[in-house]
């Protein structure tokens, strides 16, 4: 059977919007001996290779970075580790195939793997429903873990995201980036709804990373329970390390990215409860002080939110 006539495939995609706790989230069920976590591919933004570099380009300076964890995982895969001679090599292949379809580049990675499942989790493939569609038609028996996260823990997150990259320009720019926070997480949310719902069932489930984090072997038990694979105490524990993944750490000096900066910097899991947060007190990053909208609100509750 060749590489495109291939429809047995099931790799993990992680749904979710950026700041949701996806980077340590992918590291830990990849350390399971059947899974393999991969950094942010951006696989689907584009039907080829040179689509997925124009796609980047054209969001502007800053941006081309996001395809570090493509360069790495071609790497690491290919050559067995990331320095910077393999990772140049691996951006050549890469930039060598313009007409690659970039579902084709996927099944690549997952016929690599051999008998491990690869757990992705680029916010990429939420960014707009072509993406999710391009994704199924490429793996049409995937699993799909749709990860939640309270909004406003979300929203501060990626507000101290946006400070932190402005800098002296912070205050220009602020109502802008304030006013997208609370669009961002409820429009990615909802295409996330739209894709699952039309899924049969089991074939995706929701979870709260909060939950996760506060009891971890409980959900990753849970979650392999889904996935129909090992729930031993060993498979459980290894999960319990995401520092041991080859993309846990900073890569090299070209292509320092694909995973969240924090977690490279310290990728080992801090389990507890993350500090309560409700959906009704003012928002620290909107200058009026205003709260979420009624859709916000109800979409939040729905996913279990108070």
């Amino acid at each position: 059977m060749n590489d495109q006539d291939r429809s047995d495939y099931r790799p993990v995609f992680i749904l979710c919007p950026g700041r949701s706790f996806s980077s340590v989230v992918c590291g830990m069920l990849g350390q399971h001996p059947e899974l393999y976590g991969l950094p942010e591919t951006n696989f689907f933004v584009a039907d080829t290779l040179g689509g997925v570099f124009r796609w980047f380009r054209k969001l502007g300076p800053g941006n081309p970075h996001r395809l570090d964890g493509l360069a790495r995982t071609i790497a690491q895969l290919h050559e067995g580790e990331q320095t910077e001679a393999t990772v140049e090599r691996a951006w050549q292949w890469l930039r060598e195939r313009p007409d690659m379809p970039t579902g084709e580049l996927a099944r690549h990675v997952a016929r690599l793997l051999e008998n491990r499942r690869f757990v992705e989790k680029s916010p990429s493939n939420c960014r707009g429903f072509d993406n999710l569609i391009r994704l199924y038609r490429t793996f049409p028996k995937a699993c799909f873990l749709h990860l939640v996260r309270h909004p406003r823990s979300t929203g501060k997150s990626i507000y101290e995201i946006h400070r932190g990259r402005q800098g002296k320009d912070a205050e220009a720019t602020e109502g802008k980036n304030t006013e997208r926070i609370e669009n961002y997480w409820f429009k990615v949310h909802d295409c996330i709804l739209r894709f699952t719902e039309r899924l049969p069932a089991r074939q995706s489930i929701r979870l709260q990373g909060e939950l996760l984090l506060t009891d971890p072997d409980r959900y990753l038990r849970q979650v392999a329970e889904w996935l129909e694979i090992r729930t031993d105490a060993a498979a459980i524990e290894a999960m319990k390390h995401p520092e041991n993944s080859p993309f846990a750490e900073i890569g090299p000096a070209n292509a320092l990215g694909g995973n969240d900066r924090k977690y490279m910097e310290n990728p080992k899991l801090r389990s507890g409860a993350p500090p309560r947060v409700n959906l009704t007190d003012p928002l620290d990053w909107m200058p009026d002080g205003s709260g979420f909208g009624p859709a916000t609100m109800a979409l939040a509750r729905r996913f279990g939110y108070r």
